[in-house]
C-alpha cells in the first residue's frame, strides 16, 4: 500500500504520471478535474518562480564568491612580498640592536627614565589636544568617535581637574560632548532623518546611559511623524491609483517596516506601543487608498485598477509577515470586494451612457430621413451587446490567474464577485435598458417630441434582444464565471420578458402616437367644412393624404419587420349602407373593438393599431358635429374610400368594416334629414383621380376641402 502511495505522490521519484491520471480520472468530476488543472499551474508557477529566485541568489552568491577569491589571491601576493620585506627588515634591526647593546649598556637606566619621561609629556600633549580632536569629528558627524574618546579620557581628566589646565581642557571636552548628545536627539526628532541615521542615535544613546523610555517615546514620535510626512506627499503626488500604490510601496511600506525592525531590536519589551502607532497609520494609509481607489470614474481604467489593487495586496500580505501583529489583510480584502463593485457600477453606467448615445444617433438618423429602419434596429442591439461583453471582459480580469487575490479562498472573493457579475451588472443592465425604454415610452423630458419612428426602431431592438442575444449574454456570463441556477440566479425567463414587456410598451407608444398624429391631420382636413353646399364630387383631399401616410408606414414596416408590403387586393364584402335606418340596425350589431390587444411584431399587427386609433379619432369627431345632407353625403364617400383602402393593410377587415360603419352611423344621427349616396355613385367617386391641384377655389369651398 505504500508503494503505491508512493507511485502516486508527485514528490517520490518513483511517481508514475499514468497511474495519477488514471486515478484523477476515475475520481474526479470534469470541474474537479479543471480546479485540479488550475492548481497544478499555479504550484507550477509558484515553484518556477521560487527556483528563479534561487538561481539567481546562487548565481549572485558565486559572483560575489569569485570576487573574494580573486581579492584574497592578489592579498596573499601582495602580502608573501611585504612578508620578504618585513623578514629582511627585521635581520636588519637584530643586527642594529646587538650593535647598540653593547655600546649603551651601560647607560640603560638613563635610557629608560627618559623613555617614561617621553610618554608622560606625549600622553600631556594628547590631552591638551582633545577638544581640538573632539571638535574635529564633530564637525565631520563621527559622533560615535566623540563620545567614545570622551568616555576614554574622562575618568584620567577627572583625577587631575584641581589643576587649572585640566579643568578647563575636561570643561572644553565635555561641551563638546553635550553638544554630541544634543545632536544626536536632534537627529532622532527629525523626520528627515533617514533609517540608518536613526538607527546610529538610538544605539549611541542608549549607549552613553540615556534613559530608555525618553529614547524609546523620541523614536515613536519621530516615526509617525516621518509616516505621516509620506502619507502627505503620496495624497497629493500621483498620477492615478497604480502610481499611487507603486510611491507608496516605494516609500512608506518600507519605511514602515524598517521602523519596525528598528524598534524591535532596541526595545522588544515595548512593541504594543509601536504596534498602536503603526496600526494608525497604516489606517490613514488604507484610508487615501480606497479613496483614490473608490474615486475612479471610467470603466476603461479597469485594468490599471486590477494591476494597483493585485501589487496592494501583495504588499499587504507581505507587510504581515514581517510585522506580526499588524493584520490589514481583512480589511484590504474588504477593499478588493468594494473596489469589484464599484467597477461593475462604472461598467453599469457607461453601458447606460452608450445605450443613450446610441438612441440619439438614430433619432439624428430619423431627422435626417434615414429609411434602413433595420439598420438602426440590429445597432441598437449591438451596441448593447458589444458593452456588455467589453465589461464582462474588463470583470475577468479581477479573476486572472496571474492576479494574487484571485487565489482566495471561495467565500472570501471570488463567489460573491461572479453573483455581483451576473446580479448587479449583467442582470441590471437589462433593468437600465428597460427604464430606458419606459423613459422613451412615457414622453418625459427631451423624449417628449420624438420622432416615434424611433419608438419603433427602439421596440425592434429590444425584441431581437429577447428573442436571442440576452439569452446568449446571460449564458456567457455563467460560463465565463463557472455560475450555477442553484446559486440564486435571476431566471433567464425573468429577464426576457422583461424585456419583451418593454418592447411591446414601445411599439404600442409608437402606434398609438403615429394613430394620434394621423388622425389629428384628418379631424382638421375634415372639419374645415361640414355644411357642403353641393353634393360630393370626390374623396376629401384630407382622407386621400390619409390613405398615402398609411401606405408609407406600411412599406416602412414591410422593410423593417419583414414580409410583403403589397396591399392585399380591397374588397367590400358587405351590404353598403343605403339609408338611416340600414345605419341604424348595423351599429346595433357591430364588432366591439378592443384597443388593448397584444400587439405581434409583424406589419399586419402594428397597422391595424394604428388604424383603430385614427378610425377611433374620425368617430369621435363626427359625434362633436351636426351636418346637413351633403355634409353626410360627403361623410358617406370618405367612410367608404377608407373602408376600401384599409381594410387592405389589417390583419382583420372586420375592424375597418365595424369602425367605419360607427362613423357614418354617428354622422347619420347628427343630420336631420338624411340621404346617402348610392353604390354606383360611391365607386365612381372612390375610382375617379383626386381633384386638380388648379382647381377655382369656390368651387374647393362648396365641396368641402
Amino acid at each position: 500500500m505504500s508503494s503505491f502511495s508512493s507511485v502516486l505522490d508527485v514528490t517520490k521519484p518513483d511517481f508514475d504520471v499514468e497511474a495519477y491520471v488514471v486515478k484523477l480520472l476515475r475520481e474526479k468530476s470534469l470541474d474537479g478535474l479543471v480546479k485540479e488543472e488550475e492548481e497544478m499551474v499555479s504550484a507550477v508557477r509558484r515553484l518556477d518562480s521560487d527556483v528563479h529566485q534561487i538561481v539567481y541568489e546562487n548565481y549572485n552568491k558565486f559572483l560575489t564568491a569569485t570576487n573574494t577569491v580573486r581579492k584574497i589571491q592578489d592579498e596573499f601576493t601582495q602580502l608573501d612580498s611585504e612578508m620578504k620585506s618585513l623578514s629582511q627588515s627585521m635581520t636588519t634591526i637584530s643586527t642594529l640592536i646587538g650593535n647598540l647593546d653593547g655600546v649603551l649598556g651601560e647607560k640603560r637606566d638613563d635610557i629608560l627614565q627618559l623613555g617614561s619621561s617621553y610618554k608622560v609629556v606625549n600622553s600631556l600633549k594628547h590631552i591638551f589636544d582633545l577638544p581640538h580632536v573632539l571638535q574635529s569629528e564633530f564637525d565631520e558627524r563621527n559622533y560615535g568617535e566623540v563620545l567614545r574618546m570622551f568616555k576614554l579620557a574622562e575618568e584620567s581628566l577627572e583625577q587631575y581637574k584641581d589643576v587649572p589646565t585640566v579643568q578647563t581642557v575636561l570643561q572644553k571636552s565635555k561641551k563638546i560632548y553635550d553638544m554630541t548628545e544634543n545632536q544626536l536627539m536632534d537627529q532622532l526628532r527629525n523626520p528627515a532623518s533617514g533609517a540608518e541615521l536613526v538607527s546610529e542615535a538610538v544605539d549611541l544613546l542608549l549607549t552613553i546611559g540615556r534613559d530608555e523610555d525618553e529614547v524609546q517615546q523620541v523614536l515613536l514620535r519621530c516615526s509617525e511623524q516621518s509616516l505621516r510626512e509620506d502619507l502627505k506627499e503620496l495624497s497629493t503626488n500621483h498620477a492615478d491609483v497604480l502610481d499611487l500604490v507603486d510611491k507608496a510601496s516605494e516609500s512608506f511600506i518600507p519605511n514602515l517596516t524598517l521602523i519596525a525592525t528598528t524598534h524591535d531590536r532596541l526595545f522588544e519589551e515595548k512593541r504594543d506601543e509601536l504596534l498602536a502607532v503603526l496600526q494608525t497609520e497604516m489606517n490613514s494609509l488604507h484610508a487615501l487608498v480606497s479613496k483614490v481607489f473608490l474615486s475612479s470614474m471610467d470603466a476603461k481604467d479597469c485594468s490599471i485598477v486590477v494591476r494597483a489593487l493585485d501589487r496592494y495586496f501583495r504588499k499587504i500580505s507581505t507587510c504581515r509577515h514581517v510585522i506580526p501583529g499588524l493584520d490589514f489583510l481583512p480589511l484590504t480584502i474588504e477593499l478588493i470586494n468594494e473596489v469589484s463593485k464599484h467597477e461593475i457600477d462604472l461598467s453599469l453606467l457607461r453601458i447606460k451612457e452608450e445605450l443613450k448615445n446610441s438612441l440619439n444617433e438614430v433619432r439624428k438618423a430619423l431627422i435626417n430621413e434615414e429609411k434602413d429602419l433595420s439598420g438602426l434596429a440590429s445597432k441598437i442591439e449591438q451596441v448593447f451587446v458589444h458593452q456588455v461583453k467589453t465589461a464582462l471582459a474588463n470583470l475577468l480580469l479581477f479573476t486572472a490567474s496571474d492576479v494574487t487575490f484571485a487565489n482566495l479562498p471561495p467565500d472570501e472573493f471570488r463567489h460573491s464577485f461572479a453573483l455581483n457579475a451576473h446580479e448587479r451588472l449583467l442582470v441590471q443592465a437589462f433593468h437600465r435598458f428597460a427604464e430606458l425604454a419606459d423613459e422613451y415610452e412615457s414622453g418625459a423630458g427631451e423624449t417628449r417630441f420624438i420622432d416615434p419612428r424611433v419608438l419603433l426602431v427602439f421596440s425592434v431592438a429590444l425584441q431581437h434582444l429577447s428573442n436571442k442575444s440576452a439569452v446568449y449574454l446571460l449564458n456567457l456570463c455563467r460560463e465565463q464565471f463557472s455560475l450555477t441556477p442553484e446559486e440564486g440566479l435571476t431566471d433567464i425567463s425573468i429577464v426576457t420578458s422583461e424585456v419583451k414587456l418593454r418592447a411591446q410598451k414601445l411599439v404600442r407608444s409608437y402606434a398609438e402616437k403615429t394613430g394620434l398624429s394621423m388622425g389629428e391631420t384628418l379631424v382638421k382636413g375634415c372639419t374645415m367644412l361640414v355644411q357642403p353646399a353641393a353634393t360630393p364630387s370626390a374623396i376629401r383631399a384630407s382622407v386621400r393624404r390619409l390613405v398615402e401616410e398609411m401606405n408609407i408606414c406600411d412599406s416602412e414596416l414591410a422593410l423593417l419587420l419583414g414580409g410583403d408590403f403589397k396591399p392585399k387586393e380591397a374588397r367590400v364584402s358587405r351590404r353598403p349602407i343605403t339609408t338611416a335606418l340600414d345605419a341604424a340596425r348595423d351599429s346595433l350589431w357591430c364588432e366591439r373593438i378592443d384597443f388593448h390587444l397584444q400587439i405581434h411584431f409583424n406589419r399586419a399587427s402594428i397597422i391595424t393599431v394604428i388604424v383603430k386609433v385614427v378610425l377611433k379619432i374620425f368617430i369621435e369627431s363626427i359625434r362633436l358635429q351636426t351636418y346637413s345632407k351633403f355634409g353626410v353625403e360627403q361623410v358617406q364617400v370618405d367612410c367608404y374610400y377608407l373602408q376600401r383602402c384599409l381594410a387592405a393593410l389589417v390583419s382583420d377587415e372586420v375592424v375597418v368594416n365595424s369602425m367605419v360603419d360607427q362613423a357614418l352611423s354617428s354622422a347619420l344621427k347628427r343630420c336631420q334629414d338624411p340621404v346617402l349616396v348610392h353604390p354606383s355613385r360611391l365607386a365612381q367617386l372612390c375610382e375617379a383621380p383626386p381633384a386638380s391641384a388648379n382647381r377655382p377655389s369656390s368651387q374647393a369651398s362648396s365641396l368641402g376641402y
